[in-house]
């Protein structure tokens, strides 16, 4: 029983060593997956957020997992309300003018792939994760894993290659 107490005393420096550790990672992940409306610092605060309201980080079995599948599903949510939102916006303002014409950057093209694909291509092209844990991270199979990453691959480079033409 008295190990148990100053574990739980000494949890808030356990949880703020972890925090440390673990947020530079976060926030490179943030910025690859993350909604251009969110920036990569608020995503991350979120996720911690959502993570603390459970219990302290250091009982969780895998923190930067549970933390990066938090932002993916943060963004996931965001790029839905953002969807509907726009969607409303432009019921609202239809007007007879022609929209100008939009030059899309090789960042943009990435906003247009779900977080899901969009992690899996990250993860595996910048952080050099296994398809295995890419998997367990984003929720589904090892297969599927290489499957999202292969199609967020594809997509971006038919994105440049129509650009070229």
């Amino acid at each position: 029983m008295g190990t148990q107490r100053s574990i739980v005393g000494k949890a808030p420096e356990l949880d703020a060593a972890l925090v440390r550790e673990l947020y530079r990672p976060l926030c490179r992940f943030a910025a690859a997956i993350g909604w251009p409306a969110i920036e990569p610092d608020d995503l991350v605060q979120e996720a911690l957020e959502h993570a603390l309201r459970i219990g302290p980080l250091h009982e969780l079995q895998n923190p930067l997992s549970y933390l990066c599948r938090a932002m993916v599903n943060i963004t996931s949510n965001a790029r839905r309300s953002s969807g509907r939102r726009w969607r409303a916006l432009a019921r609202l303002t239809r007007t007879a003018e022609p929209a100008p014409a939009v030059y899309p950057s090789d960042l943009a093209m990435l906003h247009v792939m779900s977080p899901d694909v969009r992690a899996a291509v990250y993860l595996a092209e910048v952080e050099r994760w296994t398809y295995a844990e890419i998997g367990r991270l984003v929720g589904c199979t090892e297969a599927a894993a290489r499957t999202r990453a292969a199609r967020g691959r594809r997509a971006m480079r038919a994105a440049m290659e129509a650009d070229d033409a």
